[in-house]
């Protein structure tokens, strides 16, 4: 990793990012620091920025989202090993989905009445016959510039995934923080330096 750039639109978090060795050349502009901006368009804009403001090239970045405490140094290794021995586009960190959240199982009130989403999800009714399901845990990411600037979507016919099997917290509600010490406080995680 040559360099490592936070990307925000607070000077408080830019202070905090300097304390722990991280460069802050840039505060995003306010049109991508509001409910409407898109991730791809915030890491569009800080790549744009860097290589501005550093007069450098990147081939690769790799996005850390503070959201998710959990992460640990292997996760990153492996998931930039990924991108680059499988000559991927991106590679993308997951966990497996709870059956009990599985779409095929969802429900919808439609004019006061209940109704399946998928209408497949009827005829199944053990949760190990539903197709295991994924979804992006915030741990990391891994693209090629190629592949930021040149697709709608970070993940193509050529992404690879990077499963996380433990329990990970991405940080979204205060009730979220709360469950994040409960797993610590239990025993349920052990905290890496």
């Amino acid at each position: 990793i040559d360099s490592k750039i936070l990307s925000t639109d607070s000077n408080r978090y830019a202070d905090e990012g300097r304390k722990y060795g991280l460069q802050v050349p840039f505060l995003r502009p306010d049109f991508l620091s509001n409910d409407s901006a898109t991730a791809k368009d915030t890491m569009v804009h800080a790549l744009k920025e860097s290589e501005r403001v550093f007069d450098l090239e990147f081939d690769i970045l790799l996005i850390i989202e503070p959201t998710s405490p959990f992460r640990i140094s292997s996760d990153i290794e492996n998931t930039c090993r990924e991108l680059i021995e499988n000559n991927a586009d991106s590679v993308v960190c997951v966990s497996p989905l709870d059956a009990k959240c599985h779409p095929a199982k969802a429900l919808t009130i439609q004019n006061g009445r209940l109704k399946h989403y998928d209408q497949k999800g009827k005829d199944i009714t053990a949760r190990q016959k539903l197709e295991s399901l994924y979804g992006r845990n915030g741990i990391c990411y891994a693209i090629t510039k190629k592949c930021l600037l040149n697709n709608k979507d970070i993940i193509t016919s050529r992404t690879k995934a990077f499963l996380v099997e433990r329990y990970i917290v991405n940080i979204d509600e205060p009730i979220d923080i709360k469950w994040a010490e409960f797993l610590v406080q239990s025993g349920f995680v052990k905290l890496t330096t």
